[in-house]
């Protein structure tokens, strides 16, 4: 059946119609978490953000960890290697010394004398060559 409406239009009446309508259906369950949803979605991000931040803060703080090690062992090596020249420099020097006093009217004067030095072995003093590595 087709009726004609005011204005030369026609309209198409019949069971057709109602088959093709949208139903909606009102869900307050299902509407409460649609707009609580943008609100969760927010503090999830920002949650993830924080600890992001966390974990980039642990991690620098291992860096300086690790940084201020390398530097104590470096620095532990360097005191070790002064102290092993140190060492070279004593043993170049012999226990032989030999000491004169002289006096004067007003004061004493003490003169040692270390009869074995040898600066050229603690590369100290010598002729210069070339170190070749």
């Amino acid at each position: 059946q087709q009726r004609v409406s005011g204005m030369g239009r026609k309209k198409k009446k019949g069971p057709g119609g109602r088959e093709r309508r949208l139903v909606v259906t009102f869900d307050e369950q299902r509407r409460r978490e649609y707009l609580t949803g943008f609100h969760k979605r927010k503090v999830e991000r920002r949650k993830a953000a924080l600890e992001e931040i966390k974990r980039k803060l642990k991690e620098e703080q291992r860096k300086m960890k690790e940084e201020r090690h390398q530097e104590y062992l470096k620095m532990l090596s360097e005191r070790e290697e002064a102290l092993d020249e140190a060492d070279e420099l004593e043993r170049l020097v012999t226990s032989r010394t030999e000491s004169v006093n002289i006096d004067h009217p007003n004061h004493i004067v003490t003169v040692t004398t270390i009869s074995d030095l040898d600066l050229s072995g603690a590369r100290q003093l010598g002729l210069t060559t070339p170190m070749v590595k």
